[in-house]
């Protein structure tokens, strides 16, 4: 009897060793919101019920394993949940399709090398746009950062990289390695591989990018190359943001610009904002964008986001926005909206009033 419970105790020792060299975790968000956009044109306002407004709603796993000697295995799957529909997943390429895990599906290693992944993941200007956004990536469908700067906008550049046909913010069939941090200074080096016979740089995807996080001072930067599925054509963009922290504001900004090789198109996005908590519970922001067209033709837009968000614990913020948009003329069915989502075909400005509840677990 003795023995067996010596076995026992020594199997439960290994299990709990094991466990706590092992972990996965299942997370999201799930924010909604209401939202009332008012535009100056023939469609007047509309009254809708929005996921994802001050984040996107998401569900994912994430998992880590301590292989010992600092080396750690890692994977991550996350996916886009559309709450105010129930649905999940974003439809994307040609024929459209819906992936589960449109966000993330990645596998790798972690250690005092750096890290390196393998598999859907976002491309690196993200970092530099993201990490300095001036509203915080609020309003993914509608923030000129994300559409233009980040391009998720598979209208405009679906066509580019290792994307799938779908936007050019993930990407398909990746390498990403990221540095260790040397005093603040680190770097990160991604390929997407578009996977096209008899030539490695249809539909391909390179980019690098650069960070320092020292203290109150944060910068990042990032350049990328896209070609078409035929090799015809490159994509070319670079983005830098700057955050600086102080005792009582946080300041952001952010400027990207991308080129396309065949017209000369150049769509430009330069964002500022600041984030002021006025209490331990509620922040205000401030953000500012302004979105340009040059190259091919002229064309701009200009957005301005006041957001209050109040926190009702660590998990759970309730929020209020007001926004306003303006283009320099009616947007019409054929052009590029600068204003995309927020400024209706047919108008030139528009107001919007947005009150929802996110919550994180």
């Amino acid at each position: 009897m003795k023995k067996h419970i010596i076995a026992m105790a020594a199997l439960a020792a290994c299990m709990s060793a094991a466990s706590a060299q092992t972990s996965v975790t299942i997370y999201g968000i799930v924010d909604a919101g209401i939202t009332h956009v008012n535009n100056d044109g023939p469609n007047g306002g509309r009254t809708t019920v929005e996921a994802g407004q001050m984040q996107v709603s998401r569900w994912g796993f994430k998992g880590v394993e301590d292989l010992g000697g600092g080396l750690k295995a890692r994977f991550g799957l996350e996916g886009t949940l559309l709450n105010d529909t129930g649905g999940a997943g974003v439809a994307t390429g040609n024929p459209s399709t819906t992936s589960l895990f449109d966000r993330e599906a990645t596998v790798g290693l972690t250690g005092s090398f750096g890290s390196i992944d393998f598999g859907r993941q976002n491309i690196l200007g993200v970092l530099s746009v993201g990490m300095a956004d001036p509203m915080g990536l609020a309003f993914a469908a509608t923030s000129p950062n994300v559409l233009f700067a980040a391009m998720n906008h598979a209208g405009v550049y679906g066509t580019y990289g290792a994307n799938g046909g779908g936007t050019a913010l993930r990407q398909n069939n990746s390498i990403r390695y990221v540095s260790p941090s040397f005093g603040g200074f680190g770097f990160a080096l991604m390929r997407g591989f578009g996977e096209q016979p008899g030539d490695s740089q249809r539909s391909s995807y390179q980019g690098a990018s650069a960070f320092y996080n020292a203290g109150a001072l944060n910068l990042y930067g990032a350049y990328a190359r896209m070609k078409n599925p035929t090799n015809t054509d490159l994509l070319t963009s670079h983005a830098i943001g700057v955050k600086y922290t102080m005792s009582r504001a946080v300041l952001k900004s952010t400027y990207s610009e991308n080129e396309l090789d065949s017209t000369g198109r150049k769509i430009s996005v330069f964002g500022a904002g600041v984030d002021v908590p006025v209490s331990p519970a509620i922040t205000l922001t401030g953000a500012f964008y302004n979105t340009r067209r040059s190259g091919d033709l002229k064309d701009d837009s200009q957005q301005y986001i006041f957001i209050t968000r109040y926190a009702l614990s660590k998990r759970s913020t309730a929020y209020f926005s007001y926004g306003h948009a303006a283009t320099d003329r009616i947007v019409q069915a054929t052009d590029i909206n600068l204003a995309q989502g927020f400024v209706s075909v047919g108008s030139d400005s528009a107001n919007r009033l947005t009150v929802g509840i996110m919550h994180m677990f």
